[in-house]
């Protein structure tokens, strides 16, 4: 991981007096800042947190859709009152279609802007996965990317601070708030939103990227929210598609497939590596109805990727002709309805075609123009790297003011290849500005049409020798004097009344820029009057530890006197207590064995009841035996009695002649 996205190890305090919320939905504000937004209302600031959207749930199904929106608003207002916000505000911009009302967000924010004043904005991370929080970024983006030197957002532009903070994707952080305090209060704060608990599991995720955040602190850090800091500079110096790779991310570009055919004339002579750079910045271009017309002037055969997205014609000057014969042998050879020029030392944001196609779109606009960042780059062990970014060169269009300079930097330029027909070729005679000597030319048949947003990057290389003027040109011996054969040549154009106006005007732009100054100073100022206060509570706060030292000190050495006197105690109590382990070992030793016999005796116990069960079930049936034997006793009798009876009678019977006549008659027969 490069620096720039290394993760800070400590954290940070974030001072604000007005603080502008940009939340895209019902719960991003605490998922996302909850934690910095108690914080900055329990230091007094002014929090206000806008959301953008309606609530009714996008793709999301939802039964009654405006009993949702209800319940929503209602939860934002709870949570707001646990963090200490006293209102909320509402858009009403459709759920999930915020990227089809950027100019509505856009007017919107600024107006936010405008009212309230801030010094501090928190908006949702470029990187979010969800493309409302995406949308809520490019709105802002086009709000302050159009910040110029007196329109209506300078002076609130002067003092504001960005801050971008992440709800579903994490971003790169340079900022890291400890928010281990207020863990509680986004805990509160995310219960209240009751309808998206029932959908998602928010309030986890929240409190555990919470936690994950404060992986590169030290361990007394429970929790941190981290945030990726901006500045209006950020803004005005880069493309939406740039800033996004600066934080990190990868932009989302969709490529532009119709329009006018843009042929881009390169200049470049023994420049391979800068050459390289400023192809790949072409081959990132969005817009696909461009070709690439290479002049090389003079020098070795410069080295094109096999895979270029864009069809490429070479044109091969056998010698080194100069700036102004480079352009002209490109515009001849341009097949394109419109030209561009890009020399190898510059580069090109991916939006930066399809912006000029579209400029060039409108009806009459024959030529138009954006803005360029510089780029100041400084030589160091890893290569050219840019120490520096600024725009110095942002002007609306202003034809009697061209005559006397330059603002117009020329890869910013886009226009009509009948036009370039129609003011003539580069003057060959001049060996630099040529190209505001056909700016000049321009403006005198047709107005220029100015778009106040950075596409493209004019790179100064200090102390590299790169550029035809050098990092330094008025140290040129011939710059001066070049820039009055350009004068000269125009001079018919110039009148009094013209050259009072460009100096009036000139004047008032010196005035109010001097007033800026001056307010900048004022704020460094106020600045440096709160820096010296704190330092002074720092001061005074350092007063107080060390007197709390010299306190804690004291209490020390006291406490190591009564450690010392505790420590006989202890020697005592030690050996007090080895003799009461060891009596407390014998005292159990007594119970295992008390316990052993106890449940020796409850053995023996029950098996004397058992025995005692027994005797009485053996003693019952002893009993009923008894009475059984006495009974079969008296049954004997009387059987005895009947055998008896019987046998008399048989008797009788046997000494009657009739049982004699049988016995008789038996014998007889059985024979």
């Amino acid at each position: 991981m490069s620096e720039a996205l290394a993760l800070p190890g400590t954290t940070s305090t974030v001072e604000a007096r007005s603080v502008l919320v940009l939340a895209p939905h019902y719960d991003d504000e605490v998922l996302g800042c909850g934690g910095l937004l108690a914080q900055l209302v329990a230091t007094g600031a002014e929090v206000r947190v806008v959301f953008l959207t309606d609530g009714s749930g996008g793709v999301e199904p939802v039964d009654d859709a405006a009993a949702y929106v209800a319940a929503r608003q209602r939860e934002a207002l709870a949570a707001a009152a646990v963090l200490g916000i006293p209102t909320v505000e509402h858009l009403g911009l459709p759920d999930g279609g915020l990227e089809q009302q950027l100019d509505r967000l856009a007017a919107a924010i600024e107006e936010e802007l405008l009212a309230q004043r801030p010094d501090l904005v928190l908006v949702t991370s470029p990187l979010e996965t969800s493309a409302d929080h995406r949308a809520a970024f490019a709105a802002l983006h086009r709000v302050l990317s159009a910040v110029r030197p007196g329109r209506p957002l300078a002076d609130v532009a002067a003092e504001l601070k960005v801050l971008a903070y992440d709800v579903n994707h994490p971003l790169y952080p340079d900022l890291l708030v400890d928010v281990g305090r207020e863990l509680p209060l986004i805990d509160r704060a995310m219960a209240c939103y009751e309808s998206q608990e029932a959908r998602h599991r928010y309030r986890q995720a929240c409190l555990g990227l919470l936690r994950y955040r404060a992986l590169s602190l030290p361990p007394e850090v429970e929790a941190a929210e981290g945030y990726a800091r901006l500045t209006v500079e950020d803004f005005t110096t880069r493309s939406l598609a740039g800033l996004i790779r600066r934080l990190g991310g990868a932009p989302a570009l969709l490529t532009v497939e119709e329009g006018p055919r843009i042929s881009v004339v390169m200049r470049t002579r023994d420049r391979p590596e800068l050459l390289a750079q400023a192809l790949d910045s072409l081959a990132a271009t969005t817009y696909r109805r461009a070709e690439v017309v290479l002049v090389n002037d003079g020098g070795a055969t410069p080295a094109t990727p096999e895979d270029f997205p864009l069809p490429i014609t070479r044109v091969e000057l056998a010698q080194n002709r100069g700036r102004a014969a480079a352009a002209n042998a490109g515009i001849e050879a341009a097949r394109g309805d419109a030209v561009t020029f890009l020399d190898d030392d510059d580069l090109v944001e991916p939006e930066h075609l399809a912006t000029l196609a579209g400029l060039l779109g409108a009806a009459g606009v024959r030529l138009a123009y954006t803005d360029a960042a510089v780029g100041v780059y400084e030589l160091d062990a890893s290569g050219w790297t840019c120490r520096e970014r600024r725009l110095p060169y942002s002007r609306d269009f202003d034809p009697e003011l061209l005559l006397y300079d330059n603002y117009i930097p020329f890869h910013t330029v886009v226009l009509r290849r009948q036009l370039c027909r129609e003011v003539g070729p580069f003057d060959e005679e001049l060996p630099f500005f040529e190209d505001w000597d056909f700016l000049i030319r321009c403006a005198g048949r047709t107005p220029f049409h100015h778009l106040a947003q950075v596409t493209c990057e004019y790179r100064q290389f200090r102390g590299g020798g790169h550029h035809v003027l050098g990092d330094r040109p008025r140290a040129r011996a011939d710059f001066l004097a070049t820039k009055a054969r350009v004068i000269a040549k125009h001079a018919a154009r110039i009148t009094p009344e013209a050259a009072a106006r460009v100096v009036d005007r000139l004047r008032a732009e010196a005035i109010a820029a001097e007033e800026e100054a001056r307010n900048a100073r004022r704020a460094r100022r106020r600045e440096e009057e709160r820096r010296q206060r704190l330092n002074g509570e720092l001061a005074a706060a350092r007063n107080e530890l060390a007197v709390a030292e010299v306190t804690r000190q004291r209490l020390e050495a006291e406490l190591d006197g009564r450690r010392a006197e505790l420590a006989g105690r202890d020697a005592e109590l030690h050996r007090r207590g080895v003799e009461i382990e060891r009596l407390g070992e014998l005292a159990a030793r007594r119970s295992e064995e008390l316990a052993r016999s106890g449940e020796e005796i409850a053995r023996l116990e029950a098996v004397r009841e058992e025995r005692d069960r027994e005797l009485e079930r053996l003693y019952g049936r002893e009993r009923e035996l008894v009475a059984a034997i006495e009974e079969q006793g008296k049954q004997l009798e009387r059987t005895y009695a009947e055998i008896e009876r019987l046998m008399g009678l048989i008797r009788g019977m046997e000494s009657t002649r009739a049982w004699r006549l049988h016995q008789w008659w038996q014998r007889r027969f059985r024979r």
